[in-house]
């Protein structure tokens, strides 16, 4: 397979020493091989391996390699290409002072599996070296799938797919694992490539493994339950010293072994090479894989690395371990940029210890009510009720102001016992800055919803301002802080504390978290209210995207959420829209009866409402304001007098309000006039 885009880069070497480096089976041989078939100047072509193995051996003595060099330069003249293929097995001096004069004569062009013993730093510096490693040679997507079509053309695109992803462009392994593929059948065939496969095994031991020192071959099959690999990590678990220089080593030798930074102390080994090393290791030694997890999450844990603690915990099968590592950051894994990690550790424990242990089903319970499962989260959070007495002890939060802050969250009670929980949680003086970022968020919503705006506004400043590890929190703090300045007539207070809520949702998976969608519909409201109706639209439009079916929210967000896009949708001129909103305000608001606040939020806007689908009833005569609220709730169970209960006014008053909206609604019952005033979307359904 040709592959033109590296052909040209070769093509445009202009003289400079060219090196192709990377470890077996990545086609340095073929694409020097298709260039010099292009180039018009004479080659001269040295197989360095085919020597060695002749001479019974991997080495290669400089002498034999100059007189090999020699006959292929005999009969060419200059100016030529000179390839030297397996050029890793000319190291000595004497290779380096041929390799030297060689690069004098002719355009040098080397195949390697590690550096040749050339001065790589300065060649770079006087830019005379064109290099291209495993991460150039690598195959694209396209040039995956073509080498898969000429290799394996009776592969489904899905095992295709399977192959590609596993090689990660490494050219022979995209083969075997083809093939590995091709031998399924059944439901093996829908299994993930790994490099367990005893082809991909194989090939890992011939010719990545064969040629190591036993020092090399041991860091590598003993640390690679580790990855990513750190030298002083590997020195911890494996109790020796220069683990680091070693692997820097390897990384430029002949192993798929890749610096995660500039600086080269921290490296990943391709998936499939680390897949055969755990595989061998469990067969060789089954008890180390979960000795070096245990190890290397105290190591962690010593250094300060929370996340890579709780995850070899996990790995060892700590699970309560985990949990304990946990506990002091929850709300900042559960609500902060990589809340994704956080998922991933509660599947790795699995549900029933995510029940069993009161620290997990915390950290359940608040994944779950930000992804807009509420129901869920109450029953984690009664469960971790139930043993809140073995949450581990310190200062990060106390176990039952921790439990009480989850009861705040979801508000079964109303308004003033979500004040009053989250406020207990705050005077136990929890010092980790985002468990307390959570009780004042909470406790400011409560004062909002209460009435009391000049103390919601303190707090939730004040969680604005502790929240910074978590986006979310300090999202919805600013949410709140806009929507009060809303309600309090300030668009100019409102609109950049929406926009730094919307930046919150730039950081990590935050903005795709339902419970995030507040702050887009805040930011509909916003826009609407100035008049950028544009704006408005397209903040709307998120908002709802963030939204899954069947979402069920805490009832505060609930009736925000819904309050906000009503306000949105009544400037959209979507009146049909705005009553639907406004009916699932009203169920929200049920929950919290004693919010006062939402309730006059409530009349206010199906006043709005009213007054703007007045016009929309057809016929002479329009509804008024007294008979649109009749109408409200006659798809309700109420009677005409339990109606007029509601509204406060005599049940004659209600009958005749009713006969006059069955009469401009051109219907002969009550069913008739609510199925007419939804085709018109005057009302909603209960």
């Amino acid at each position: 397979m040709r592959r033109e885009r590296l052909l040209a880069a070769l093509a445009a070497a202009d003289g400079a020493i060219v090196l192709l480096r990377a470890p077996a089976g990545y086609g340095k041989t073929t694409l020097l091989t298709q260039w010099a078939a292009a180039d018009p100047r004479p080659c001269a072509w040295v197989a360095l391996g085919e020597l060695a193995r002749e001479g019974g051996g991997s080495a290669l003595a400089p002498a034999d390699a100059a007189a090999a060099i020699d006959r292929a330069l005999a009969d060419v003249e200059p100016p030529l290409l000179l390839v030297l293929d397996d050029a890793h097995l000319l190291q000595s001096a004497d290779a380096a002072a041929l390799l030297g004069l060689l690069a004098e004569r002719s355009q040098l062009a080397l195949a390697a599996r590690c550096d040749p013993p050339l001065p790589l730093a300065r060649l770079r510096a006087e830019r005379r070296l064109l290099e291209l490693d495993a991460p150039q040679l690598a195959l694209d997507r396209d040039e995956a799938f073509a080498l898969l079509r000429g290799v394996a053309p009776d592969l489904s695109d899905a095992q295709a797919g399977r192959a590609i992803a596993a090689a990660e462009g490494w050219p022979a392994a995209l083969v075997l694992a083809a093939r590995a593929l091709a031998e399924r059948d059944g439901e093996d065939a829908r299994a993930p490539v790994t490099g367990a496969d005893r082809l991909l095994a194989g090939y890992v031991r011939e010719q990545l493994l064969g040629g190591l020192d036993p020092a090399a071959r041991e860091l590598l099959l003993r640390g690679a339950p580790l990855a990513p690999l750190a030298g002083e990590l590997c020195d911890a678990v494996l109790g020796r010293t220069g683990s680091g220089l070693l692997l820097r080593e390897l990384a430029h030798a002949n192993m798929p072994l890749t610096a995660l930074d500039r600086a080269e102390r921290r490296f990943r080994l391709h998936p499939l090479v680390a897949d055969a090393l755990l595989a061998e290791l469990r067969q060789a030694d089954p008890a180390w894989e979960a000795e070096a997890h245990r190890r290397a999450s105290a190591w962690c844990e010593s250094r300060g690395d929370l996340a890579r603690a709780v995850e070899h915990a996990l790995a060892a099968g700590e699970t309560a371990r985990a949990a304990v590592l946990l506990w002091p950051a929850l709300p900042a894994h559960a609500l902060g940029a990589a809340s994704g990690r956080l998922d991933a550790w509660l599947a790795a424990a699995g549900a029933e210890a995510v029940a069993e242990l009161p620290a997990l089903a915390l950290a359940g319970a608040l994944r779950r009510l930000a992804r807009g499962r509420a129901d869920e989260a109450e029953r984690l959070t009664a469960a971790a009720r139930r043993r809140f007495h073995e949450l581990p002890a310190g200062p990060a939060c106390p176990a039952p102001a921790s439990v009480a802050l989850l009861d705040a969250a979801l508000a079964r009670t109303g308004a003033a016992r979500m004040r009053s929980d989250a406020l207990a949680a705050l005077a136990t003086d929890p010092r980790q800055r985002t468990w307390r970022a959570l009780a004042l968020l909470l406790a400011g919503t409560g004062e909002l919803l209460l009435g009391g705006f000049e103390a919601a506004r303190e707090r939730l400043e004040d969680g604005a301002w502790n929240a910074a590890s978590a986006p979310l929190l300090e999202a919805l703090c600013l949410g709140q802080l806009a929507l009060l300045a809303l309600d309090r007539d300030e668009p100019r207070r409102a609109e950049p504390l929406v926009r730094r809520a919307l930046a919150c949702g730039s950081r990590g998976s935050v903005g795709a978290e339902p419970l995030f969608a507040l702050v887009p519909a805040l930011a509909a409201f916003a826009h609407a209210r100035r008049g950028a109706l544009g704006d408005a639209r397209a903040a709307l439009a998120q908002a709802r995207r963030l939204l899954p079916a069947g979402a069920a929210l805490p009832p505060w967000h609930e009736a925000e959420l819904r309050y906000a896009l009503a306000r949105t949708l009544l400037r959209l001129s979507d009146a049909a829209g705005a009553r639907a909103e406004l009916a699932l305000m009203s169920r929200a608001r049920r929950r919290l009866p004693d919010a006062l606040v939402l309730r006059g939020w409530i009349e206010d806007a199906w006043a709005r409402a009213d007054a703007f689908a007045a016009s929309a009833a057809d016929g002479s005569a329009q509804l008024t304001l007294a008979e649109l609220r009749v109408l409200r709730l006659l798809p309700s169970h109420f009677s005409l007098r339990e109606i007029a209960a509601r509204l406060g006014v005599s049940a004659n008053t209600v009958k005749t309000q009713a006969q006059a909206v069955y009469r401009k609604l051109d219907a002969r019952s009550r069913s008739e006039a609510v199925a007419r005033a939804r085709e018109i979307g005057l009302v909603e359904s209960f």
